[in-house]
This record gives C-alpha cells, sequence and structure tokens, in this order.
C-alpha cells in the first residue's frame, strides 16, 4: 500500500490518504489520516509560500501544528499499547521518540532552511508516515485487537 506522492516542483496533492491504508481501529485510523493531511497541508505551505516575504513563519506554524498533532497521536498510540501489554511498545516508542526528535531539530531551525531542505524534510516526513503506518503500526494490531476484544465483553 502506498501513499500518493507528487514531485518536488507540484502543487499537486503531495501525500493522500488512501483508505486501504486502514489498520481498522477507528481512532488510530482517523488519527493517522488526520497526520497524512497534515503533512500534505505542510508541504502545500512549502509550496505557496516560497516567494512570500512571511514564508519561514507561514511553514513554521503549518509544520508546529503537524507535530503537536503527531504528539497526540504517539500519546494515544503508546497508552493503547501499555494498556494492551504490546510487547514491542520500548521499540515503537523509541520509533516515536526519534522522528519527534527530528521533527524538534527542524521545526528550530525552519527560520534558516532553504526552500530545497524544507521539501527534503517534506520528504523525510512522507517516507516516515508511510513506513510507519503501514508496516510500525501493524506490528501492534494483533495484540491491540485482541484487548479491544476483551474489554468489549467485559462491559
Amino acid at each position: 500500500m502506498k501513499l500518493k506522492y507528487a514531485g518536488i516542483t507540484n502543487s499537486e496533492t503531495f501525500i493522500k490518504w488512501d483508505p486501504k491504508f486502514k489498520i481498522g481501529i477507528p481512532l488510530i485510523d482517523k488519527q493517522h489520516e488526520t497526520l497524512v493531511n497534515l503533512c500534505d497541508d505542510f508541504y502545500q505551505s512549502l509550496l505557496r509560500n516560497k516567494d512570500s516575504s512571511v514564508y519561514h513563519s507561514l511553514v513554521k506554524e503549518t509544520l508546529d501544528k503537524c507535530l503537536d498533532y503527531a504528539a497526540t497521536h504517539f500519546r494515544e498510540e503508546e497508552r493503547l499499547m501499555k494498556a494492551s501489554n504490546f510487547s514491542g511498545y520500548k521499540e515503537h516508542k523509541a520509533s516515536h521518540d526519534a522522528f519527534t526528535e527530528k521533527c524538534k531539530i527542524n521545526s528550530l531551525r525552519i527560520d534558516s532552511i532553504s526552500i530545497t531542505e524544507a521539501i527534503k524534510f517534506a520528504h523525510f516526513l512522507y517516507d516516515w508516515i508511510n513506513t510507519h503506518i503501514a508496516h510500525e503500526d501493524r506490528l501492534y494490531l494483533p495484540t491491540l485487537v485482541e484487548f479491544l476484544k476483551k474489554q468489549q465483553s467485559v462491559q
């Protein structure tokens, strides 16, 4: 499963949610869809504002919104992994932490990076989202589904 990926100079959708990408947990699927849309917003902000005198502040605002939402999503996902006793929790959290750290570094330097560097960072976001949702998030799915079934049977 691949998300749609457009070229650097193309103003079309950079990254687009594909319903085939769903993992089957409505809350997580909705959050993943929002993250994909926010990543596309970041890329579109780069293109729309590249000639603007306030380019850096507009791009930083969009990136910060994306990163804030990612932090919210990670907290929820990690809460579910812990509650379901997912054995790969530490590795998954480490992946979230590494992503967050790289994003924080880029957010802090967004005021001074070129459009080319910013687009490379957008490609990093694309690649990370695609890999993380398509592979890493599927690793906790069996454990989480079993946990949620048990929760429903108790209620």
